[in-house]
């Protein structure tokens, strides 16, 4: 995974005295790939699951092609905002889920 920290895209000031902002940012630069699957993850469990439950190949299957997708999506990331688009989404799919949630108990 060295080839995409090679496409790090902050870089500090004073990189010997860094502040907690700082190391923060540098940390979540060098883990984008997995920062990114995790939100993957979960928007894909959020809104496109329709059952959580699925046989152990298939759910293998989906968590590669979800890591294969991070990763293109971590390249796209050095220059478009892919992280917070994905969180604006995970709270869009919240704001969704906590909405319907109610409706569906009054119902039955």
């Amino acid at each position: 995974m060295d080839w995409l920290v090679l496409a790090s895209t902050y870089y500090p000031a004073n990189p010997e005295q860094l502040s907690a902002y700082e190391s923060f940012r540098v940390m979540v630069d060098h883990n984008r790939t997995w920062i990114i699957f995790v939100e993957l993850i979960l928007v894909y469990y959020m809104g496109f699951a329709t059952r959580i439950r699925m046989p152990i190949l298939k759910t293998i299957l989906l968590l590669i092609f979800l890591f294969a997708g991070s990763l293109i999506f971590a390249i796209l990331d050095t220059g478009l905002p892919v992280k917070s688009s994905l969180m604006v989404a995970i709270a869009i799919l919240v704001i969704v889920k906590v909405r319907i949630k109610p409706n569906t108990n009054q119902r039955g």
